[in-house]
């Protein structure tokens, strides 16, 4: 042991020196702890024609692309998923939209909708996530003002007008079960339609071991149909020359499957949309390929498969644009590039039976959960 001498001061002045003894080495100075990082929750929203997709705190939900707007003098229920104010009026989205009366009624993909509605469609996702709002709620005090940080990933908006999509940030204060909010957005980013898709096709390719410089993914969505090549260099996919047909979604099949099904001999019975929207969604194709999609008349069921399967191919047939769409993407995989299938119209087996086949190839491949990997793609 060494002897060593401590001194101490006092506003400038020596003290006293004591002798002690001390070991050969110095314990280092404990290292200051680091302020907690708080996380900012991001909520990534697709902002479709025919829905609204959201994914937030790793929930996904969705809602319709409509909105019901009520004056001032509207007194708004209470209990509804999706209703809410804004300023002096009211909102409700989705189903909440479509169930409720009054007010006017605006869709999404009218009028430019998208961008002139957007705060409206995030509040909407929020109110439609009432958890997230409740936990906030929880933890707040009193009647104040409930202010939260968010990040922002925008797909499927068609735009790029960053003054109109700034303006929509500026009006993010709303009441929600009688408490107010204000959302402060810290950064926002704008993605191509299907670019969760594709990160999500970028990991399978990755995964595979493969090396494909370029891939293409094919969405099909509620009102559209679109088909985009991706460069995937140095593992990050970049968009180019994307091609979309308005019109051509699951909603265009619907009413081509509704066409046919009031033929021949089932002419007689008048099917609701909504049945044949059900019997489209629960549709299935056997090992054999036989087309089942069964809808329910009184107290029998009729198996309307055969008209599904010829409302396809006039889908396919009779719209030029998605005509000569699947033609580009044939043409495409003729070239050995990977085509992967994302969209809500891809998690019904009919149309993802009918397009794989119609496609021909072993390089289509439908991604997994395909009505929710283009924003769960992102995380």
């Amino acid at each position: 042991m060494k002897a060593q001498t401590i001194e101490n001061t006092t506003n400038g002045k020596t003290a006293p020196t004591a002798t002690a003894n001390a070991p050969d080495t110095i314990a280092p100075a404990t290292a200051a702890k680091k302020p907690k990082t708080v996380a900012v929750p991001e909520l990534i929203l697709d902002g479709g024609s025919s829905r609204t997709k959201y994914y937030l705190e790793k929930v996904t939900g969705s809602y319709q692309s409509v909105c019901r707007q009520f004056t001032k003098t509207t007194e708004l229920p209470t209990g509804y998923l999706g209703v809410f104010k804004i300023g002096d009026n009211g909102y409700a989205v989705g189903d909440s939209a479509l169930s409720l009366s009054g007010g006017s009624v605006e869709e999404g993909y009218a009028n430019d909708n998208k961008i002139k509605l957007l705060n409206v469609w995030i509040v909407g996702a929020l109110c439609t996530h009432p958890s997230f709002l409740f936990k906030r709620i929880k933890k707040s005090k009193g009647s104040a003002v409930i202010k939260i940080d968010l990040k922002i990933a925008l797909l499927s908006l068609s735009s790029h007008r960053k003054k109109e999509i700034e303006k929509a940030f500026s009006n993010l204060k709303f009441e929600f079960d009688e408490r107010f909010f204000e959302i402060n957005i810290v950064s926002y980013n704008l993605y191509p339609e299907g670019y969760g898709a594709a990160c999500a096709a970028k990991k399978l390719i990755k995964e595979s071991g493969g090396k494909d410089v370029k891939f293409h993914v094919l969405d099909l969505g509620g009102g559209t149909l679109t088909h985009t090549p991706y460069s995937n260099q140095n593992g990050v996919p970049r968009a180019s020359n994307q091609n979309s047909v308005s019109g051509a979604g699951v909603v265009s099949i619907t009413e081509f499957f509704a066409k046919e099904a009031s033929k021949g001999d089932t002419g007689g019975n008048i099917y609701h949309f909504s049945r044949i929207k059900d019997a489209l969604e629960s549709s299935a194709v056997s090992e054999a390929g036989e087309y089942s999609a069964e809808i329910v008349l009184g107290d029998s069921t009729r198996d309307l498969g055969d008209r599904l399967k010829s409302g396809l191919e006039s889908w396919s047939r009779e719209i030029i644009g998605v005509r000569e769409l699947l033609r580009d993407v044939k043409q495409i995989l003729r070239k050995g590039e990977r085509v992967y299938l994302t969209g809500g119209g891809f998690k019904i087996a009919a149309v993802q039976a009918f397009i794989t086949s119609y496609l021909g190839s072993e390089l289509v491949t439908t991604l997994p959960n395909p009505d929710t990997v283009n924003i769960t793609g992102l995380d």
